[in-house]
Order: C-alpha cells, then sequence, then structure tokens
C-alpha cells in the first residue's frame, strides 16, 4: 500500500494579503515573497518613497500590488488602509502586523515620554487599529488570517529597550485576546516572535550612533548566544509567515511562534 504524499501548497491563488511596515525590511521581504507565490499584495507604509518602489517593482514582475501610504498610528488611516485592500480585490485574507520602530535605546530611568509614547503608538496601537477594521472584513467574507510580528524581548526583557519589549509583550496579549474572540468566525490570529534579524531597518535603527569597537564585541555577543551561529535573515521569517498563511497552517491560532535560530535560550 503507497503513502500518499503530502499536498505542501503555499500559493497564493490570487488570495489578497496586507503587510502593514511592506516598505523596508522584514515587511518588504513577505511582500516580495508573498506575490512571488501569487498573493496580491498591499504594501502599507509611512515609508512614501520605498513603498511607491516595492509596489512597483511587484507589479513589473507581473504581480497584482498596490501602495497604501499609511500611519498605523492613525485610526482612520488604519481603517482606511483595510477598506483599500478590500475595494481594490474584494477581499483580504491575510494581514501582517509588521510596522513597528525600536526608539532609543536607554536605561528606564533615563526613558523620556515622547520616545516611550512613540514605541508603544506604533508597535501596539497601531497594530490594534489594524486587527480591528481587518477582523471586521475578514468576519464578513467567512475567515482569514491575520499574523502580528512581536520579538522575543517580549519574554526575556531588554535593559536599553524596555518600551520596544513592553509594547511586543502586550502584542502577544493581544493576539491571544483577539484570537478568542475571532476564532468562531474563522479567522486565525497568530503571533510571531523573531530573535536578532539582519538586514532591516529596526536592526540599523538599534546600531545608529555605535562605534565600530562597540558593534563588534555586540556582534560577537550575539553570535554566543545563538546556537544556530547566526542572525535570521528576513527571509527566515518570512518563510514561517507564508506557511501560517497558508491552508497548511488551518488549526494553528492563538499561538506565539518563536523564530530566533535558539537566541531565546541563551547562551550556550
Amino acid at each position: 500500500m503507497s503513502v500518499p504524499a503530502p499536498e505542501l501548497d503555499l500559493r497564493g491563488d490570487g488570495r489578497v494579503a496586507l503587510i502593514t511596515g511592506g516598505a523596508n525590511g522584514l515587511g518588504r521581504c513577505v511582500a516580495e515573497l508573498f506575490a512571488g507565490a501569487g498573493y496580491r499584495v498591499a504594501v502599507a507604509d509611512v515609508d512614501r518613497e520605498a513603498g511607491r518602489e516595492v509596489a512597483a517593482g511587484l507589479e513589473s514582475r507581473g504581480a497584482a500590488a498596490r501602495f497604501l501610504e499609511t500611519d498605523v498610528t492613525d485610526p482612520e488611516q488604519a481603517r482606511r488602509a483595510v477598506e483599500a485592500a478590500v475595494e481594490t480585490w474584494g477581499r483580504l485574507d491575510f494581514v501582517l502586523n509588521n510596522a513597528g520602530v525600536v526608539g532609543r535605546g536607554s536605561l528606564i530611568q533615563d526613558l523620556d515620554e515622547e520616545d516611550l509614547g512613540r514605541v508603544l503608538a506604533v508597535d501596539l496601537v497601531g497594530a490594534f487599529y489594524v486587527a480591528k477594521h481587518a477582523v471586521r472584513a475578514q468576519m464578513r467574507q467567512g475567515g482569514g488570517s491575520i499574523l502580528n510580528v512581536a520579538s522575543i524581548t517580549a519574554s526575556t526583557g531588554s535593559a536599553y529597550y524596555a518600551a520596544y519589549s513592553a509594547a511586543k509583550a502586550g502584542l502577544m496579549a493581544l493576539t491571544r485576546s483577539l484570537a478568542r474572540n475571532a476564532g468562531r468566525f474563522n479567522v486565525r490570529v497568530n503571533c510571531l516572535s523573531p530573535g536578532s534579524m539582519s538586514g532591516t531597518g529596526l536592526m540599523a535603527e538599534h546600531r545608529r550612533g555605535q562605534s565600530p569597537e562597540d558593534l563588534r564585541r555586540e556582534e560577537m555577543a550575539l553570535l554566543c548566544r545563538i546556537p544556530l551561529g547566526r542572525p535570521a535573515r528576513p527571509l527566515d521569517v518570512a518563510n514561517f509567515a507564508l506557511f501560517l498563511a497558508s491552508p497548511l497552517a488551518a488549526h494553528v491560532h492563538g499561538a506565539v511562534l518563536t523564530v530566533d535560530g535558539g537566541e531565546s535560550l541563551g547562551y550556550h
């Protein structure tokens, strides 16, 4: 008796994805991967120039794409982004809540209120606004999927990025709360928790102003605490997002899934 081969189909087949923070770093990688897999992609970002470049690049390769200039901290702009994706293609199958900032690195006793407010507004409140309207749209069409991007610092903490860690921990809690509510409407809600990632704007923001010597020391310390011996590449995380958006993950719901090469295990 032969064993049937599993159906490992990750193709989008015309499904619609909305990617916040889609103009750079991880968001751009996800947008390009999903477009290549057959999704129609809405790239939402405050970076007008880069966002238009991403959408135009996808279209030049035969994909259906649209740039939506969006500041997720504005509830009206978050609503319009969701509605624009639905109006353009008639539905919204997948949302990646990826827009985020790290903030200025400082000990909590030195953290200024403006920086705290900015990080919480983008990383947590903005994701809430987008998810609120995405759930409504997906309920009306009979289902969909939302994936929030958190960080392992939500669990491990960070001495110099307390606001970022707190926002991402809140995003994990939001994921679980939304999953409890939305599952009955066939809307799956999950959360990715990446570790250190190379080639992203967040990493560049974190390293801005550091001396070459400090950067070398940090790089060595980072490699020492990742058992796989390297930071994640954006594609490592984007591939997991593609799986979670697909029917292969049909029963994955309310989960916080770590993609960090073992970094959260601690030093080895």
